[in-house]
């Protein structure tokens, strides 16, 4: 049939907000992490230390399992904020081993397939690519760090009861917020990384180096200058130290949270901000609707 024969009509359907277009980038980039069996199960893995947890919490505020355990008063661990700091720091680091395994993949393939000028053509702003992204990722990670917490605390507030959850509602706050900004911070480097670093591999490795071996570098930076400002180089070690700060943990002898505070939790604070918006200063340069290629 003839072109001009056939009859066109313009799309008549149901638009999408301009203000949620992101999240078909974040509904897409959180349907494909799970390709890989390999991953795949690694993520049920980091569920693990959840179901142990949960077990430790029910055996705690339980007197019969006690017995059953022949456990004797004093023998309990005590469930406080250290007991879910502690928690969090586990499925932090899982969580982080996550991100180093899939976030090169996701970003860089776009740049070497030439993908990100296909996204940035259509109604999508760099901002909004960024956005979708980091949500994708961060779906999976709320729900393998700060969302597992959340829930144990649940439980421990139902299961201890007398008021014990309102009396210590700080923890929850302190859970969501050291579980975003675990997540916001590495996410941004990591996606930082895989737009310069196209290689796949190399990426990974490179993010690896970042969080083992620069805070090695800052180590023997405090042993040569005999400073602490070293520590600064550490960028797990900074997170940890606003989380204890935001956990309430005190530094004083013979306390679990001793030795977390070895610099100003203010220069924690602004360590990470100026690691964050320069990660966001090395995202904008490289987003780019079009690609000069010189020959």
């Amino acid at each position: 049939m003839a072109v001009y024969k056939r009859t066109y009509k313009p799309y008549r359907g149901i638009l999408t907000p301009a203000w949620s277009r992101f999240t078909v980038l974040a509904r897409y980039g959180f349907a494909t992490l799970f390709d890989s069996k390999p991953f795949t199960a690694y993520a049920v893995l980091c569920m693990v230390p959840f179901i142990v947890t949960l077990g430790i919490i029910y055996a705690v505020n339980n007197t019969t399992v006690q017995a059953l355990l022949n456990m004797r008063p004093g023998q309990s661990p005590l469930i406080d904020n250290f007991f879910f700091l502690r928690f969090l720091g586990v499925e932090a680091w899982m969580s982080f081993i996550l991100t180093a395994w899939r976030v090169p993949g996701m970003i860089s393939m776009d740049f070497a397939n030439h993908g990100i000028q296909l996204y940035l053509s259509r109604p999508i702003s760099r901002t909004e690519y960024l956005l979708g992204k980091l949500c994708g990722l961060g779906t999976l990670l709320s729900f393998t760090s700060w969302i597992p917490a959340l829930v144990l605390f649940l439980v421990e507030a139902t299961l201890r009861g007398h008021g014990w959850g309102w009396e210590n509602l700080h923890i929850a706050g302190a859970i969501i917020i050291s579980g975003l900004l675990g997540i916001v911070v590495v996410s941004l480097i990591a996606m930082a990384i895989s737009v310069w670093v196209r290689w796949r591999i190399a990426a990974t490795a490179l993010l690896m180096g970042i969080f083992f071996f620069l805070p090695a570098f800052g180590a023997v930076m405090n042993v040569v200058l005999g400073t602490r400002w070293g520590w600064l180089l550490n960028f797990g070690y900074l997170i940890v130290e606003i989380w204890a700060q935001l956990f309430r943990i005190v530094d004083q002898p013979f306390h679990p949270g001793r030795g977390l505070f070895l610099v100003p939790v203010w220069s924690a604070w602004a360590m990470l901000l100026l690691v964050s918006l320069t990660c966001v200063s090395l995202l904008n340069r490289r987003l780019k609707a079009r690609e000069v290629v010189y020959s």
